[in-house]
Order: C-alpha cells, then sequence, then structure tokens
C-alpha cells in the first residue's frame, strides 16, 4: 500500500462541548421504516442547530432519531412532552401531532459525547423547554442562522421509502 494514500478521519468531525446548549428545531425528518434489532421500525429524526458554533464560527447540527409513534411509553412522545413541558391530551393525541409544525421551535438540549473506536459524536440525551433571560418559557426566542438546508430541499434527496432501502441494503 501506497504512503500517499489519505483517508479522511472521521473523528476529527467537530462536535459540541457536553452539557446544556440552547437550540432551535431546523428540520423534522421521515427515515421510513428502518430495520432494527426489534425488527422493522418507522421512524422520524428531530434536527438541531445548537446556538454554539464551531472553530470557524458554524453552528453545530444535532439530531435524535425516534420510532414514530405517539404510545404513552414511545420515547418521541415522552421527549415532545418534556420539551412542552406538559402532556398531550387525548384530544391533541387524537388529532395527530404534526411535526413539521415544531420547526423553528426553541429547546434546551443535554448533550452528552459518546465515544467509540472510530470516533466521537454527540449525542442528545435530554431536552428542556427554552427559558428566556426572564425565566420564562419562550418556544420562539431564538432564531436559526439560516445555514442549516432541509433534507427535503437538498440535492439528492431521497423519499423515506428510497431512503429505508438504502439503510437496510434491500428493497422495504
Amino acid at each position: 500500500m501506497s504512503d500517499l494514500i489519505i483517508t479522511e478521519d472521521p473523528s476529527n468531525y467537530p462536535v459540541p462541548d457536553e452539557g446544556l446548549h440552547s437550540a432551535v428545531l431546523v428540520d423534522a425528518v421521515n427515515l421510513g421504516t428502518i430495520e432494527t434489532p426489534w425488527g422493522p421500525k418507522e421512524k422520524v429524526s428531530l434536527i438541531y442547530e445548537l446556538q454554539t458554533t464551531d472553530e470557524d464560527g458554524k453552528h453545530f447540527i444535532v439530531g435524535k432519531r425516534f420510532t414514530r409513534s405517539l404510545n404513552e411509553k414511545a420515547s418521541l412522545r415522552k421527549f415532545l412532552e418534556k420539551w412542552r413541558s406538559m402532556k398531550y391530551t387525548s384530544a391533541e393525541l387524537q388529532q395527530g401531532v404534526d411535526l413539521e409544525n415544531l420547526i423553528g421551535m426553541c429547546a434546551t438540549l443535554f448533550i452528552v459525547l459518546n465515544e467509540t473506536e472510530e470516533r466521537t459524536y454527540a449525542k442528545v440525551e435530554n431536552v428542556l423547554p427554552y427559558k428566556n433571560r426572564h425565566g420564562d418559557i419562550d418556544h420562539f426566542a431564538l432564531q436559526p442562522s439560516g445555514e442549516y438546508t432541509r433534507v427535503i430541499y437538498r440535492e439528492g434527496y431521497k423519499e423515506p421509502e428510497e431512503f429505508a432501502e438504502a439503510v437496510n441494503g434491500q428493497k422495504a
């Protein structure tokens, strides 16, 4: 093997510091049906832009994946209820929760760093409602930077079924 072969070191990808971060939800992505150790599950991802920036001045982007369920034991429902600081009513649950309507809402995220042999990555461990400088919950106090392009608007965007096929390595 030549000593001129250069590969990207994924461990050098910038990650935010551990701790609490102010953030804005910038995307809600339907990932389709993904194979999991518990069988195929419909998945969604919530993507946040942190107010914190890297050394180049770019805002950190973090995401959290969920099974697409609002069952009372579902992680997505628990996460959303913590974020809004109240439980959903049965009427709200029957009507449904449109994740697209949450884009632009602020949150306080608790970020932890996980290390693998290949890299270190940021994980959204928990969420709290964002509070302004007066201590009041304010879901729209922060604005996204505009640096982030929603997944559905990117060149090469794959519909959820097509994305799931690529992730699963087979036809869904």
